[in-house]
């Protein structure tokens, strides 16, 4: 997660919008073929073909330093931030 938040120290003050909630209950996939995935649903997005591949590069970086399990764990704030922001991180 910390891997994601540091692309913040220079952006400009937002109001995070909250509309993504993580299930407790909803297992992370076992196996995936797409770091997409990962996130879970991400429709309400409504990403660009080009935000989806920077998305998927930004995720595989997150693979070398972290996990596919905090990458589940946190797809909520993830999801959340790129809404509010308007920005992949």
């Amino acid at each position: 997660m910390l891997a994601f938040l540091t692309q913040f120290a220079k952006a400009p003050k937002a109001d995070i919008v909250f509309l993504y909630h993580d299930s407790k209950v909803q297992p992370a996939p076992a196996q995936y073929t797409d770091p997409l995935e990962l996130l879970g649903d991400i429709q309400m997005l409504h990403l660009t073909q080009k935000q989806k591949e920077e998305l998927r590069a930004k995720l595989r970086n997150d693979l070398v330093t972290g996990d596919e399990q905090e990458i589940w764990r946190h797809r909520a704030l993830r999801k959340n931030l790129i809404h509010s922001l308007g920005q992949i991180v």
